[in-house]
């Protein structure tokens, strides 16, 4: 016997089969369900049988066979009602069956590992915007099922991006639960695994037409990112990047062609996808899924746990593992299930902290340090009338993964047509944190750079496409649509470099003289936030007036 095994990527590994298939003439191969075997197995297949649950005859005839004892259908059933993995592990060599039945059922009701995997989109927390399409998606299907619309008014196709372990296949698996379709998952590796190209554009519409034979649906593709863009193919492989595009093209195009069949595609990097998967027709929406806020990773936590937990506890669990995905967050509560588990009792508290992250707890001086960074922010944007600021925080405890130590929130209304000006106060805002550390502190930190996330990294972006793509200081135009190419283009021409370090420079110095000017303001504002974690817009209003 042959067992197709699949990678942690899902791919399958076809090469044990084949070689046994070469040298043995019976073979019994065990297949998972939905996975496709390459031409040159299922050449070789006499007989496929799809293998459906176990039902209480089948486990009846197996005691039959291999013991040669008798169970009637109600014990049989009984025994079926737990877990396979449970129920075999009863079923110890020379145990009497009546033995192993009466242990099962002394068993505690056990509580799903991870609950969040049979759960709709209405149930899941987090995933905003994209939460909204699916609902919506929902109400579509419910009218196209009943004919009140055409398969067109249908928005059928979802381009979800966001970092590793943020949910998105366990979000196209809820939407699927929640609009009752079919889910069907693929991904580029799994397509490219097939063989050469033409093996390759074959797993791809074979994923398009079980969509299809299974209406309504949802082929969930993953990894979409790996098909490429055709304007950055070259060298040998170009063809083969060019064919793979059109061919999804192709399977991806019109509505009408595909009715029934919603696609939703996963990627880390959405810069990566040739633009014209992402035109109207195709994946008409684009949406952006964040590591999980703070609420959130409350009820995610409690949604794996399956278990209460008292409210101060909880809250500690969620403030120190910002920066969490909900992959990070589902393993935090699977290793608490662990070790209640072999404690044989119910998950405690203690369970759960013990893999929670301790809280950084900033001293005196690191705090003046983050408020004034903040503080600066705050300032220079309320001298450009920059926005409204909704609150200012400096939290008392960090977490180890939080990428922020503080940050200002802003209110700001829609600008489609925004000018030269708008852009500089922008860049001012962004280094007013800079600048006051420069001009309070006397030095200054590393708080403003080191990620792509960063101060100066968002700034220095904005001035990239000024001077290079808006004709805010160069009259050439440069195409840099992604940040990646903007930093080659930084990289690669001097002029274009020392343009945007000229921006940047002038941009500064105005942040420092706003700060020079309200210096008095920023100190009140300093003190507010030393005192406190969260300083709203109307309190600073207030703070300054009185001022």
């Amino acid at each position: 016997m042959v067992k197709i095994e699949a990678s942690w990527k899902g791919v399958h590994d076809w090469a044990d089969a084949e070689e046994v298939l070469a040298v043995k003439t019976a073979v019994v191969m065990v297949i998972p369900e939905g996975a496709q075997p390459p031409p040159t197995i299922n050449v070789a297949l006499d007989r496929v049988v799809h293998v459906g649950e176990v039902h209480p005859a089948h486990l009846a005839a197996a005691f039959k066979t291999v013991r040669g004892a008798k169970v009637d259908a109600g014990v049989a059933a009984a025994l079926l009602a737990h877990r396979p993995e449970v129920l075999f592990q009863a079923l110890r060599p020379g145990r009497p069956i009546s033995h192993a039945l009466a242990r099962l059922n002394a068993l505690k009701p056990e509580v799903p590992a991870v609950e969040a995997n049979e759960l709709g989109i209405e149930d899941l927390p987090g995933f905003g915007s994209a939460r909204d399409w699916a609902l919506n998606l929902a109400a579509d299907l419910d009218d196209w099922r009943s004919g009140r619309i055409r398969w067109t008014d249908v928005d059928c196709g979802l381009l979800l991006s966001g970092p590793p372990g943020t949910g998105k296949t366990m979000f196209a698996s809820a939407v699927a639960r929640t609009c009752r379709t079919k889910f069907i998952q693929a991904s580029s590796a799994q397509w490219q695994a097939a063989g050469h190209l033409g093996d390759y554009l074959k797993a791809m519409r074979r994923s398009f037409r079980e969509a299809a034979q299974n209406t309504p649906a949802i082929l969930f593709i993953d990894e979409f990112d790996a098909v490429g863009d055709r304007s950055k193919f070259s060298g040998d492989n170009a063809n083969y990047g060019v064919q793979v595009v059109n061919g999804l093209l192709e399977a991806l195009d019109g509505a009408d062609r595909r009715e029934g069949v919603i696609v939703i595609a996963a990627t880390n990097d959405p810069d990566a996808i040739d633009p014209a998967l992402k035109r109207p027709g195709r994946l008409d929406r684009h949406v952006a899924v964040t590591l999980p806020e703070y609420d959130d990773r409350k009820k995610i936590i409690s949604i794996h746990l399956g278990a209460e937990l008292p409210p101060d506890v909880l809250a500690t669990a969620a403030r120190a593992t910002s920066g969490f995905s909900g992959a990070d967050l589902a393993q935090l509560a699977k290793d608490a299930r662990k070790i209640a588990r072999r404690g044989r009792r119910a998950i405690s508290p203690e369970d759960v902290l013990a893999f929670v992250p301790p809280l950084l707890v900033p001293d005196i001086e690191t705090r003046r340090v983050l408020a004034v960074h903040e503080a600066g922010h705050a300032i220079v944007g309320l001298d450009l009338a920059f926005g409204t600021i909704k609150s200012v925080v400096v939290p008392h405890h960090l977490s180890p993964r939080s990428g922020s130590m503080g940050y200002v929130e802003w209110l700001r209304e829609p600008n489609l047509y925004r000018s030269e000006r708008s852009y500089r106060h922008e860049i001012a805002v962004l280094l007013g944190g800079l600048a006051a550390e420069r001009i309070i502190l006397g030095q200054i930190h590393d708080g403003a750079g080191g990620g792509e996330d960063s101060d100066l990294a968002r700034a220095t972006d904005i001035a990239t496409l000024m001077v290079a793509s808006f004709g805010m200081g160069s009259l050439v135009y440069q195409h840099a649509s992604t940040p990646s190419e903007r930093m080659e283009l930084r990289n690669s021409d001097e002029g274009i470099r020392q343009r945007v370090e000229k921006v940047m420079a002038h941009s500064l110095q105005r942040a420092e003289g706003i700060i020079k000017g309200r210096r008095h303001h920023l100190e009140i504002l300093v003190d507010a936030l030393i005192r406190t974690e969260v300083v709203t817009g109307e309190q600073i209003e207030e703070a300054l007036r009185r001022g």
